[in-house]
């Protein structure tokens, strides 16, 4: 195929298309772009992380009955979620294609089509919270208090599930086209909003004092106020994504095309959510201080997350945009750039968080059993960093490829036949207790790794169709 000369179109983020994705443009070049795609996407989720250690923080300080309230509430909203999530991940892997094919018109048909759908699946989202929650919390084995705390944290939250997937799906949107920046920016709001509600709330100087309700009214706001700012950018558009000037109706033919996509990473999420919550009877089998440590563990554990997700949305982004330029050479060499800074960032945190464990658990609580035990916890984190990287960046270009399927056949085979087994095992069976149900985690990234990096390098992903 004769070389097109795309240098007149410039991306989102002010880079030149020649120099985002000409197969010949030096490496300092593509390490330049991954990091400019990755460094944003990373903060966002850095934003994101401070959204959960607010709410911790004013929990822990609550009692630990409202912290192990607030993690617990967090697993059906994480599943809920998993539904946006899919919407998402269709929309970065089209709008991504569609912006490598320089049809900016088409990723903002595309964009209002995922954007309908949130909306509705919000709704539906929150109805199933709003019936199922206290159901859920029986089914894991909350103790009564917890279980009402956790209610009536979920119940407030909820309200802003079609708020929360139009976020959610906006930002995907705009991150398959190459703008991390926005999605980043929506994020500080969001987190400033949560904060200054949350402590007016709840604090130690609050008139208040609502609880955990206070708590679920901040974080519902705030998410609202991003879903409004994402829709005002993207109705403002970018040299790249373009919404058209009259929203039709849901135009079936796009919206199975991004199902096509999502679907598969939907249900992904979905298996991956219910065995967390699988494990989370396990774990809560340890009573609450363990699901507590647990919790707190997974929230300080989360910062080493940040380079994975970063350099796995650059990858994403990058491999689908190369697919619709019909240059997947690009989109391979991208990924491998990513997996290499993955690899020496997110083993560097590990091994800091992992040092510093006492002292980082020690901000969420001053119960001494809850930092012992989330301390052991942490030190299992330096082993877990170099699988979960590969697992993040190789899935992420897999994922913006649009090669979902493969993603969800493996995720759901290795944490149903690998992290819950080998955590049972290891926490009960064994007697280890909550460094076990780690080591479970271990496990399951391991074997993802492999998978994921087998697929990436047969080049199958390369003939996905979408």
């Amino acid at each position: 195929m004769p070389h097109r000369d795309v240098k007149r179109a410039p991306s989102a983020l002010g880079i030149s298309w020649k120099a985002r994705i000409h197969p010949r443009a030096p490496g300092t070049q593509t390490i330049r772009v991954v990091l400019q795609l990755a460094g944003p996407a990373a903060l966002e989720q850095l934003l994101n992380i401070v959204v959960d250690w607010t709410d911790a923080y004013l929990a822990g300080h609550l009692g630990t009955v409202a912290l192990a309230a607030v993690g617990l509430s967090g697993q059906v909203i994480n599943l809920v979620a998993a539904f946006f999530g899919a919407l998402g991940v269709g929309a970065t892997a089209l709008v991504a294609r569609a912006v490598g094919a320089r049809d900016p018109e088409q990723a903002g048909r595309i964009t209002v089509q995922a954007l309908l759908s949130a909306g509705l699946l919000g709704i539906g989202g929150a109805l199933f919270a709003l019936l199922s929650g206290p159901a859920l919390f029986r089914g894991l084995g909350a103790e009564p208090a917890v279980e009402h705390a956790a209610a009536t944290y979920l119940g407030w939250v909820a309200l802003s599930f079609p708020a929360m997937a139009v976020l959610f799906v906006g930002n995907a949107a705009l991150r398959g086209a190459g703008d991390t920046l926005t999605p980043m920016r929506t994020w500080a709001v969001v987190v400033f909003t949560n904060a200054l509600l949350a402590w007016a709330l709840v604090g130690p100087w609050s008139p208040w004092h609502v609880g955990v309700a206070g708590l679920g009214m901040a974080a519902a706001c705030a998410r609202a106020l991003g879903a409004g700012l994402v829709l005002i950018r993207l109705w403002q558009g970018t040299s790249v994504l373009r919404l058209p000037h009259r929203w039709p109706g849901l135009e079936w033919g796009r919206v199975r095309r991004i199902l096509n996509v999502g679907l598969p990473a939907g249900l992904e999420q979905l298996l991956l959510q219910l065995a967390l919550l699988q494990l989370t009877g396990v774990i809560t089998g340890l009573g609450t201080a363990a699901y507590a440590a647990h919790q707190v563990g997974l929230r300080v554990m989360s910062l080493s997350f940040l380079p994975g997700w970063g350099f796995a949305v650059a990858a994403s982004t990058l491999a689908g945009q190369a697919l619709g330029a019909r240059r997947p050479e690009e989109g391979k060499r991208a990924a491998l750039v990513a997996l290499l800074l993955a690899l020496g960032l997110m083993g560097s945190l590990g091994l800091i968080l992992a040092l510093a464990g006492p002292l980082l658990v020690g901000l969420f609580t001053e119960d001494p059993a809850v930092i012992a035990q989330g301390t052991a916890a942490l030190r299992i984190t330096a082993l877990i960093q170099p699988a979960m990287a590969v697992s993040f960046v190789f899935s992420g270009a897999l994922r913006g490829a649009g090669d979902t399927r493969y993603t969800l056949l493996v995720t759901a085979a290795s944490i149903w036949m690998v992290r819950l087994p080998v955590a049972a095992l290891l926490a009960h069976g064994l007697g280890w207790g909550l460094p076990g149900a780690w080591l479970g985690m271990f496990a399951d990234f391991a074997v993802r790794a492999l998978l994921f990096g087998y697929r990436f390098r047969s080049g199958a992903w390369q003939c996905i169709r979408v």
